[in-house]
């Protein structure tokens, strides 16, 4: 059982259901492994495998270009951007005036501090170090991902800009939020993280169960055995996918671990 963090285990207020931790108690109780899939950095989904109390597995973080064991740390895979690719993005990002934030090893640097870098740091419980535009490419490796953030109609405005700008690289572009537009190897992807975390728990294809709500989750909902869209997804994952269950704020997520994956009635 692969869960998405953000618009499907967690809610808008930043928090996790009751009735999920209880679902996700008695897949305990009945030897279903699970385990997250998410885009944030490991430092911010841990505490979320804490609270949900998961037991020793593979987290599938930064859109699946990093699996690591938890708690133990030990890395599975790791796939950073090209560095040239990456340069080109920042500068057209900065260029752009949008919110730049870039990954480099276990640190989050950004562009700015403003309300919306604030939000996004308070909301992630993770700490950023702002980077003048000649700093923010002085990295000492190239960064797993990039994070670029503004109003949904500006980055739907400029997408098509940067995927034009971006053809000749080997990366994936794609929004994870209406407001947040990434970029990737192409080599990356939840699907990959949960290919290989399946693998892990030899656990084959068609027993796998994903939930998720946004583009970025696609491509995992399509590789698992039953895919699961939330009820606020948009239209074009909510067709990809076997089932659509209610929104994040209706505990979709709850639901479908009763429905779909515990067999139980639903409240």
């Amino acid at each position: 059982m692969a869960l998405d963090l953000d618009g499907t285990a967690v809610r808008t207020d930043g928090t996790v259901s009751e009735r999920l931790k209880r679902a996700i108690r008695e897949c305990h109780k009945r030897n279903i492994r699970v385990i997250l899939a998410t885009g944030r950095m490991p430092q911010s989904a841990l505490r979320y495998w804490q609270e949900l109390d998961l037991s020793r597995g593979p987290l599938i973080a930064y859109q699946g270009a990093l699996v690591m064991w938890v708690p133990d740390g030990e890395i599975v895979s790791r796939v950073a951007l090209p560095d040239d690719a990456a340069r080109t993005a920042v500068d057209w990002a900065l260029r752009h005036g949008l919110l730049t934030q870039v990954y480099v090893g276990r640190e989050l640097w950004v562009s700015r501090e403003d309300a919306r870098a604030r939000r996004y740091i308070d909301a992630n419980h993770i700490p950023a170090l702002v980077r003048s535009p000649q700093e923010i490419v002085d990295w000492p490796e190239p960064p797993i991902k990039l994070l670029l953030q503004d109003q949904e109609a500006v980055l739907d405005r400029l997408r098509d800009d940067l995927q034009e700008l971006m053809r000749s690289y080997p990366v994936r572009i794609f929004k994870s939020q209406a407001d947040y537009l990434e970029v990737v190897s192409d080599r990356v992807g939840k699907s990959v993280g949960l290919e290989a975390a399946a693998a892990l728990l030899e656990i084959p294809r068609e027993r796998v169960v994903a939930i998720g709500d946004a583009e970025n989750d696609l491509d995992m909902l399509e590789w698992a055995g039953f895919g699961v869209a939330m009820g606020q997804a948009p239209d074009a994952v909510k067709t990809s996918c076997d089932a659509v269950t209610g929104s994040v704020d209706e505990d979709g997520a709850a639901l479908a671990l009763e429905r779909w994956v515990l067999h139980m009635p639903t409240q």
